[in-house]
Protein backbone atom coordinates (compact mmCIF):
# COMPACT_ATOMS: atom_id res chain seq x y z
CA UNK A 1 0.00 0.00 0.00
CA UNK A 2 1.22 3.70 -1.18
CA UNK A 3 1.65 6.01 1.31
CA UNK A 4 -1.15 8.23 -0.21
CA UNK A 5 -3.86 5.24 -0.13
CA UNK A 6 -2.46 5.01 4.02
CA UNK A 7 -3.25 8.50 4.62
CA UNK A 8 -6.40 8.15 2.84
CA UNK A 9 -7.20 4.50 5.41
CA UNK A 10 -6.59 6.95 7.89
CA UNK A 11 -8.68 9.79 6.84
CA UNK A 12 -11.37 7.78 6.98
CA UNK A 13 -11.00 5.86 10.03
CA UNK A 14 -10.85 9.48 11.78
CA UNK A 15 -13.99 10.52 10.07
CA UNK A 16 -15.68 6.94 11.19
CA UNK A 17 -14.68 7.38 14.60
CA UNK A 18 -16.42 10.90 15.03
CA UNK A 19 -19.05 10.19 13.24
CA UNK A 20 -23.18 9.96 14.93
CA UNK A 21 -23.56 6.53 16.11
CA UNK A 22 -26.88 6.65 13.53
CA UNK A 23 -24.76 7.62 11.11
CA UNK A 24 -22.92 3.96 11.43
CA UNK A 25 -26.07 2.49 10.46
CA UNK A 26 -26.29 3.84 6.89
CA UNK A 27 -22.46 3.77 6.07
CA UNK A 28 -22.23 -0.10 6.41
CA UNK A 29 -24.54 -0.94 3.37
CA UNK A 30 -22.28 1.40 1.66
CA UNK A 31 -18.72 -0.44 3.07
CA UNK A 32 -20.05 -3.77 2.37
CA UNK A 33 -20.71 -2.94 -1.35
CA UNK A 34 -17.24 -1.33 -1.75
CA UNK A 35 -15.49 -4.06 -0.30
CA UNK A 36 -17.34 -6.58 -2.58
CA UNK A 37 -15.45 -6.27 -5.92
CA UNK A 38 -17.62 -8.78 -7.72
CA UNK A 39 -20.72 -5.50 -7.05
CA UNK A 40 -20.21 -3.10 -10.43
CA UNK A 41 -21.43 0.22 -10.33
CA UNK A 42 -22.87 1.35 -13.29
CA UNK A 43 -21.85 4.79 -14.67
CA UNK A 44 -23.02 4.61 -18.23
CA UNK A 45 -26.97 5.36 -17.55
CA UNK A 46 -28.94 6.34 -20.06
CA UNK A 47 -30.96 9.39 -19.63
CA UNK A 48 -34.36 7.20 -18.36
CA UNK A 49 -32.33 5.66 -15.95
CA UNK A 50 -30.97 8.80 -14.67
CA UNK A 51 -34.10 10.31 -14.23
CA UNK A 52 -35.40 7.28 -12.18
CA UNK A 53 -32.69 7.63 -9.81
CA UNK A 54 -33.57 11.44 -9.67
CA UNK A 55 -37.01 10.63 -8.83
CA UNK A 56 -36.07 7.97 -6.06
CA UNK A 57 -33.95 10.55 -4.81
CA UNK A 58 -36.62 13.77 -4.63
CA UNK A 59 -39.19 11.07 -3.31
CA UNK A 60 -36.99 10.13 -0.33
CA UNK A 61 -36.01 13.71 0.20
CA UNK A 62 -39.38 15.01 0.30
CA UNK A 63 -40.94 12.10 1.86
CA UNK A 64 -38.63 9.76 4.24
CA UNK A 65 -41.22 7.90 5.86
CA UNK A 66 -42.31 6.61 2.84
CA UNK A 67 -39.12 4.11 3.07
CA UNK A 68 -38.03 1.66 5.42
CA UNK A 69 -34.59 2.23 6.99
CA UNK A 70 -31.69 -0.33 6.59
CA UNK A 71 -31.06 -0.97 10.57
CA UNK A 72 -35.02 -1.80 10.92
CA UNK A 73 -34.62 -4.63 8.14
CA UNK A 74 -31.00 -6.20 9.25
Amino acid sequence: MDGAALAIRREIHSLIDTMPERNLYALRPLLNVLVDESVIIETDLTDEEKAIIEAGDKHYREHPEDFVPLESIQ
